[in-house]
């Protein structure tokens, strides 16, 4: 469904996706989702959740302004967003559909691949393929949402949106990290490369990157490995 672009507001994943974007030619405006439930703590209450991410992420919490664009998208008679398909992503698109106060149409781009991978030229011909999210789907994507904040991730090991068929991989992922005991799937693969002698965090991303889907990458990002490795009380070059 093509509808006109006055109100065209983008969301993205992160500056390197807002980076191909400028330089793709579409029109509208363009915001930027920075931070990702897929890592870190969280927390069900709003009250004190941007406190407790910036700690996490070592930033001010007036840095923090991924709330913001919900107002944004809210007011805009065109929300169009973009994530891809690895559990970052993913999980950021869930926080958005989750969160986003009912009534706006969204349109939602449908990705094989991280805009932040992808030539700009490329994002035209994507931009066109967009489709609206209906009312069933959306009402779907803001329960999984508060099904997360009851239970984690590890709750949302099953599940699935018709609508959205990148995001159940990506909750399945996501799941593995968060098992009912024992350590998770990340922790597991880092401490398997330490074994086999790699103790420097590119040569861990590197090797990290290789065990996960070629679409996703180290999707967690290196921040996330480096506090996992301090964690785990291993010493890296």
């Amino acid at each position: 469904m093509i509808r006109s672009t006055p109100g065209l507001i983008h969301l993205h994943c992160g500056d390197a996706a807002a980076a191909v974007h400028r330089k793709s030619g579409l029109p509208g405006e363009l915001r930027v989702w920075r931070d990702s439930p897929a890592v870190g703590p969280w927390a069900a209450a709003e009250e004190g959740l941007i406190s407790l991410r910036a700690t996490w992420w070592g930033l001010a919490p007036a840095d923090m302004g991924d709330q913001s664009h919900l107002r944004d998208l809210a007011r805009s008679t065109e929300p169009v967003l973009w994530f891809g398909p690895d559990p970052w992503e993913q999980a950021c698109l869930l926080w958005v559909l989750g969160s986003l106060p009912e009534g706006p149409l969204l349109d939602v781009v449908p990705l094989e691949l991280g805009v932040a991978r992808m030539a700009p030229g490329a994002l035209p011909r994507c931009f066109a393929e967009r489709t609206l999210l209906e009312a069933d789907t959306l009402a779907e994507a803001r329960l999984l949402w508060h099904a997360f904040l009851r239970g984690g991730w590890g709750a949302l090991g099953g599940a699935s949106v018709a609508a959205l068929p990148q995001l159940g991989p990506a909750l399945a992922r996501l799941a593995e990290d968060h098992p009912p005991a024992g350590p998770g799937r990340t922790r597991v693969q880092i401490q398997s490369l330490v074994d086999a002698g790699v103790r420097d965090l590119a040569g861990l991303m590197e090797g990290l990157g290789a065990l996960e889907q070629p679409a996703h990458g180290a999707w967690y990002g290196d921040l996330f490995v480096a506090r996992m490795v301090e964690a785990m009380g291993v010493r890296i070059g």
